[in-house]
């Protein structure tokens, strides 16, 4: 692993976007990155990106229609080539998480075949709210969609059951991540949480009947 993809989906959160990008290391010793940022119907942020001079984004995607968190990653996610990181615009990486995570995933998972969640401090987030991923566990999927489709926001459920079931999966305590949600600080209330929060019942319903089912996205 040479390489690694750091995806993160935006929608009108300069502000945070920005305070997450400055926690990304812009130099990791044997590793090139390349930092993608989704706008998902933010034209604004996508111009805001364009005409930046700080250099800390290699790519920017626009994506014309609101379309959610999951279309976003997956449109990315079908065209890396080796390892990728996915995150959301309000959470800052602490020093030397990213590092770790691929420590741990050289270490366990040589041969790309695995995850490694980072550690929401203090949050109940699942596991795989913000992981590491081999390309040879997103080869499993679908056209290396690595969420379910179906879903719009809240989807990362079902990475951490398939690894978990396969033995795939390592969360690393010390792998830190430091999510800014209103949940915890209501000052961090904006209008995208409130967008999100629309589709929450509707994904909670997919993945109640997909568990019903036995179903898990990347071994139908």
């Amino acid at each position: 692993m040479k390489h690694i993809d750091i995806i993160i989906p935006t929608r009108n959160r300069w502000e945070k976007l920005q305070r997450c990008l400055k926690t990304i290391p812009q130099e990791i010793p044997g590793i090139t990155t390349t930092v993608i940022v989704v706008c998902d119907g933010d034209h604004e942020t996508a111009k805001k990106l364009i005409d930046s001079t700080n250099g800390m984004v290699s790519r920017i995607v626009f994506v014309r229609q609101h379309s959610g968190s999951v279309f976003c990653r997956n449109l990315i996610t079908q065209t890396v080539e080796d390892a990728l990181i996915y995150g959301v615009d309000d959470i800052e990486f602490m020093a030397g998480s990213i590092e770790l995570a691929i420590e741990e995933i050289r270490k366990r998972y040589p041969d790309g075949d695995g995850v490694v969640g980072f550690n929401y401090v203090g949050d109940t987030q699942s596991k795989t709210a913000t992981c590491l991923v081999g390309q040879k566990f997103l080869r499993r999927y679908p056209q290396r969609k690595l969420f379910y489709p179906e879903y719009f926001h809240f989807s990362c459920q079902e990475i951490e059951r398939l690894a978990g079931k396969l033995g795939k999966l390592h969360f690393e305590e010390n792998a830190k991540v430091q999510h800014h949600h209103p949940a915890w600080n209501h000052s961090e209330l904006d209008k995208t949480h409130v967008e999100a929060r629309i589709y929450k019942n509707r994904d909670r319903k997919i993945s109640s009947d997909r568990r019903a089912k036995g179903l898990i996205w990347g071994e139908e």
